[in-house]
């Protein structure tokens, strides 16, 4: 019979496993949204803005918010 010691995970093996964790549930999310044509032509129109400059930063749009009284 085989003794619990040899089925024990070093720290090393955990903090590994934890990432590989990680990693697979990222693969997951982008496979998901990569199956989202709706969610894939959005990133597409956005990434489109940003080369074409149709951006504006963070204070730029808080003002146009409260210049349409929307904040």
């Amino acid at each position: 019979m085989l003794e619990m010691s040899n089925y024990i995970l070093t720290e090393e093996d955990r903090k590994l496993l934890l990432r590989v964790n990680r990693l697979l549930e990222e693969v997951l999310e982008t496979l998901e949204i990569m199956g989202d044509d709706e969610t894939v032509k959005a990133i597409r129109e956005a990434e489109e803005d940003l080369r074409a400059d149709r951006v504006r930063n963070y204070d730029e749009f808080v003002e146009e918010l409260r210049r349409s009284g929307e904040i």
